[in-house]
């Protein structure tokens, strides 16, 4: 039997997460809180992150690219659904971001752990984010501004 594709494990993920946070509202403060709940998964022990044994093990995969795709794809979802940034500049800035992955400049959060290399899956989530962040945004009635300084991350 073969093993399920990486974006099927990502899809069940961000199911699971969704549960797993489920009594968060609105929805779009659950997308923020999962979001800074992805990154402190991602980051164990970085300022005060918990261990991975804090989480529910059906929360994680070892693979920290499918990790990537599922906290790109809340942060995406959270910044637009808030209204935190127009869709426009997110997809802008998630290039620049992958570009800078690419040529090895963009800078680090986690001094002791590298970025994850670009892959066409974390922008296809990342993607998905922001078309589901800009639903949110609508079904909210929030308006986006036309351009804004991106969020501390």
């Amino acid at each position: 039997m073969s093993s399920p594709s990486k974006a099927s494990v990502i899809r069940r993920l961000i199911a699971d997460w969704t549960s797993y946070r489920s009594s968060i509202e609105p929805e779009a403060e659950r997308h923020l809180r999962l979001s800074r709940d992805l990154y402190q998964v991602r980051n164990p022990g970085l300022n005060g992150s918990p261990p991975l044994s804090s989480w529910p093990q059906h929360l994680l995969d070892p693979d920290d690219e499918i990790m990537a795709c599922v906290e790109h794809y809340f942060l995406a979802r959270a910044w637009i659904g808030t209204g935190r940034l127009p869709a426009w500049e997110m997809r802008a800035l998630s290039s620049i971001y992958n570009v800078g992955k690419l040529l090895g400049v963009t800078p680090r959060h986690n001094p002791d752990k590298p970025v994850t290399p670009p892959s066409q899956l974390q922008r296809s989530f990342q993607m998905e984010g922001v078309i589901a962040g800009k639903s949110d945004r609508a079904k909210a009635s929030l308006r986006a501004p036309l351009v804004k300084s991106p969020p501390t991350y």
